[in-house]
């Protein structure tokens, strides 16, 4: 077969498939991100931060007001990041793609927000 993978219709004699070309971008639009794609990226990584610190806060603190001092600032640092977040999405054209990443995002805030509150919980009553 050589260096090249062929196809049967192109050994066979007939003409090879036509692939759809990529859309021809300016040189200035390469590699570039939307304002919206930007704030998902960060939204999105907020919200991995947000959940780094919730699981080392429940680690590292220990104690009987360690959770409860996790909930707290898991507490305002997802509401700070969901409020920002939307503010900026707020008249932003978003595709199907786009607001998966952002109902990710958003869905890991509020699993923080409970994994840190069952955290408390079980520290107080336990």
């Amino acid at each position: 077969m050589g260096r090249r993978s062929r196809t049967r219709a192109h050994v066979a004699g007939l003409p090879r498939p036509e692939r759809p070309k990529a859309p021809r971008l300016a040189p200035g639009e390469r590699g570039t991100l939307g304002p919206a794609r930007r704030t998902l990226a960060l939204y999105l990584v907020a919200a991995v931060v947000v959940g780094v610190l919730t699981l080392s806060g429940i680690i590292v603190l220990g104690g009987s007001l360690g959770p409860l001092i996790t909930l707290a600032v898991v507490v305002v640092l997802a509401g700070l990041v969901q409020r920002t977040a939307v503010r900026r999405l707020a008249g932003a054209d978003l595709g199907d793609e786009d607001r998966v990443i952002q109902t990710l995002a958003g869905g890991m805030l509020l699993i923080c927000v409970v994994l840190a509150a069952a955290s408390a919980v079980v520290a107080t009553v336990g």
